[in-house]
């Protein structure tokens, strides 16, 4: 359905990505509109095509899908339009008298002849050119607007380009529209490449095949790598692109010369990665090798705190605490049960009375809310630690500011499932004096985002690493536990449909009926045993 109407109210408007309510004006009738509507003012007269819907809580809407802002033609559109403020100094008053004087032929004038505005009491020769300027910028904002929306790029992005690229921005894009692939979220390759091509842009252009090596790269960190290589990408670029090898080695040569992705042993990395990985490992060696305060008879105070807290550590967990104050950073890895937790307890307990700060944290809400339930302490996101927001893309921006985290000792809990972007922001937060210990399990699945941080800290063989592999009693009551254990070392004999046990091995075939008996019933009962 489509819609000719006035813009009459802004209701609501979110400077961030456009999203708009508003109300309109559509022949004699008033109607709430709602969409991705940038660059639209009060008195806008726009060409909306979309649906009426029910909301649940505001009632009936026309929800835009896209949309045309058009010139205003009548002279009560003219001076509803000028009046609404959109070009500064011009009010409903002034408004008033610019369309009184000129009528329909006001908005000529105001693109082409502004000299004449002077005729206007309170309107200077300066004012006037002012003020032509100031309209003519608003209509070739929206020239923007008009010519994203051409291609099938949404309105939502189009105040992000005009930041970007002010003015100047449709010629840039004609220019090498693969430029949109660096400041856009969520655009495609693909059609953002069909756009190119469709606009000129040789399928063999060098903005062409640097943008699909980026693409390329780029899809490789969303399935978690931080590189990719090079043979494998040349390989890959060529093939999507349907040019030669030759091309896409010749461009990866000159995105390497300006610094834009990095070579290291065959494997090519994009610029932030390579750059989030050398900051991460630099950080990490230098709180490594930092000196670590001597404290005497460690012995002792690991048995009055396993007095006070009531346990029994074993000897590999006593070697893992005293390893925590022995060194500057420590990796402590152990697979489910092998008692991790435990060793936090006894290391907040030793800490606390050597009068250090502890931070506890983890990379989810979910981790740090067990933490905190099985220590007592205040335990915090990685995210709500550092007081950063939500990145996109998970791309690390090197610059980004980070909190810098004031304790000394910072204890890092499910450490598997951080990624580089992350950990290169944690090494940001801490001072060159922090301790550090990661606590993992190394063999969970990697983390979602790109790189396998806790892995290759240990694989690298720089760091103190200590590796628990007791079950404790607890524990080992758990099939899901002593199996996982047991898959880990390639030992085949797993133990499962045990009576009251928790792994079960199903055959049959109506496997939903299975799981919501398990989640309904018998798991319930096995909490309550």
């Amino acid at each position: 359905m489509e819609l000719k109407g006035q813009i009459e109210e802004i209701i609501f408007s979110n400077e961030l990505n456009s999203y708009t309510v508003c109300s309109m004006i559509v022949g004699n009738n008033e109607i709430t509109a709602t969409g991705y509507l940038p660059f639209v003012n009060i008195g806008d007269l726009i060409i909306a095509e979309g649906d009426f819907v029910n909301h649940n809580v505001y009632g009936k809407q026309f929800k835009i899908n896209t949309f045309e802002k058009t010139m205003p033609n009548t002279t009560a559109e003219i001076e509803k339009y000028l009046g609404s403020g959109i070009i500064k100094g011009i009010g409903p008053a002034t408004s008033k008298k610019i369309v009184d004087r000129f009528g329909e032929d006001t908005i000529y004038v105001l693109q082409y002849e502004s000299e004449k505005l002077s005729v206007i009491k309170g309107i200077t020769p300066s004012r006037a050119k002012e003020i032509s300027e100031a309209f003519n910028n608003v209509w070739e904002l929206w020239q923007i607007v008009m010519f994203l929306q051409k291609y099938g790029i949404g309105t939502a992005n189009a105040n992000r380009i005009y930041k970007e690229f002010g003015m100047n921005a449709i010629n840039a894009i004609k220019e090498n529209p693969y430029i949109l692939l660096n400041i856009l979220y969520g655009v495609d390759f693909k059609h953002v490449d069909k756009m190119a091509i469709s606009m000129g842009i040789e399928r063999t252009s060098s903005f062409r095949i640097a943008s699909g090596i980026k693409y390329a790269l780029t899809l490789a960190s969303r399935n978690g790598h931080t590189c990719v290589l090079e043979v494998n990408l040349i390989g890959y670029v060529a093939d999507i692109l349907s040019v030669d090898k030759e091309l896409v080695e010749n461009e990866l040569t000159g995105l390497k010369y300006a610094k834009e992705v990095y070579l290291e042993d065959e494997y090519v990395f994009l610029k932030d990665y390579y750059q989030a990985e050398e900051n991460v490992a630099k950080k990490i060696l230098m709180l490594s090798n930092n000196f670590s305060k001597k404290y005497n008879s460690l012995d002792d105070r690991i048995k009055e705190a396993e007095k006070e807290l009531k346990i029994e550590l074993s000897q590999e967990q006593k070697e893992a605490v005293k390893a925590c104050f022995k060194n500057q950073v420590v990796i402590i890895t152990g697979g489910p049960g092998t008692g991790k937790t435990t060793i936090i307890k006894v290391l907040i307990n030793l800490f606390k009375k050597a009068e250090l700060e502890v931070a506890l944290c983890a990379p989810t809400g979910r981790a740090a809310r067990r933490m905190k339930e099985t220590t007592g302490e205040e335990a915090k996101t990685l995210h709500r630690l550092l007081e950063i927001g939500k990145t996109e893309e998970n791309v690390p921006n090197i610059d980004f500011a980070v909190n810098k985290i004031k304790q000394k000792v910072v204890i890092v809990d499910e450490m598997s499932m951080v990624d580089i972007v992350l950990m290169n922001y944690l090494v940001k937060g801490l001072e060159d004096n922090a301790k550090l210990i990661l606590i993992g399990d190394s063999d969970q699945l990697a983390s979602v985002g790109p790189g396998s941080v806790l892995q290759d800290l240990i694989e690298s063989d720089s760091i103190v690493t200590k590796k628990l592999t007791e079950i404790y009693r607890q524990a080992a009551e758990s099939q899901i536990i002593t199996n996982a254990h047991k898959i880990n070392v390639g030992d085949k004999s797993l133990t499962f449909n045990k009576k009251n046990g928790d792994f079960f091995f199903l055959k049959e075939q109506a496997l939903v009926e299975q799981i919501v008996e398990l989640v309904d019933a018998r798991l319930p009962k096995m909490r309550k045993v």
